[in-house]
């Protein structure tokens, strides 16, 4: 916890984003900050699992942390980080993993839910991942997993953030393509959630009033029937 409030303090004084200087991607597959992800069930292992990798982009050896927040769970579920160690609990802060100059790591970095005998419902996980050593170089991921999780993110369309940074408050350009019980939900990097708000419309636009809210960055996420489909991400700063 002490690493996540030092995480945060730092990113609160930052006013831009960097160039992103790494990314998860496995077998081809590149997966862009903000992504939701439907965690696949192997049958194998009796549960759902998502394996990836991380490819430095920089011409420097890179630590990367992981960090994992539940958003939303169901009773019994077990969710696990795997990131130079395998860890469970609903905020976890790796310890970093070195990925080398222009490579794929060879560590792999895996997400994983578990649950119960006769418990179904859908697991909503918030993986943030950053330099160690340049922590607003964040890339955050969305990862559903269980019976229902099975929403289409080409169904919704989420337009980045403006103004970014935002003082009082910040727009979304939003298609929802008729989908009903559509909320936007902002989360801090803690993964807290500091605000809901109900979407009215299928399409539009998104306003947030953010004047109340601490400098520092946050995630937007649209949620339809209370499952993850789209985050973007923007500062505050007055």
């Amino acid at each position: 916890m002490k690493k996540t409030f030092f995480t945060l303090i730092l990113l609160a004084v930052t006013t831009l984003l960097s160039a992103q200087s790494f990314q998860f991607e496995w077998e081809g597959t590149v997966y862009e900050d903000g992504q939701t992800i439907i965690c696949p069930y192997d049958m194998e292992m009796g549960e759902y699992v998502q394996h990836m990798k991380i490819r430095n982009l920089t011409d420097a050896d890179l630590d990367i942390v992981m960090e994992q927040y539940v958003i939303e769970t169901v009773p019994g579920a077990i969710v696990q980080l795997c990131w130079g160690m395998c860890m469970l609990g609903d905020t976890i802060v790796s310890r970093p993993v070195t990925v080398p100059a222009q490579t794929l790591s060879d560590e792999e970095l895996s997400f994983h839910v578990m649950f119960t005998e006769g418990e179904t419902g859908v697991v909503a996980v918030r993986y943030v991942g950053y330099n160690a050593n340049r922590v607003e170089e964040a890339i955050a991921l969305n990862v559903l997993a269980g019976q229902g999780a099975n929403v289409s993110e080409n169904s919704i369309s989420l337009g980045q953030a403006y103004p970014n940074p935002a003082s009082t408050q910040v727009h979304f350009d939003f298609n929802g393509n008729e989908h009903s019980d559509v909320t936007a939900v902002v989360y801090n990097l803690l993964g807290q959630e500091v605000k809901v708000q109900s979407v009215n419309g299928n399409r539009g636009r998104i306003n947030i009033a953010v004047d109340d809210l601490q400098p520092g960055i946050y995630f937007c996420s649209i949620q339809v029937n209370k499952a993850t489909v789209k985050t973007e991400k923007f500062i505050v700063k007055h």
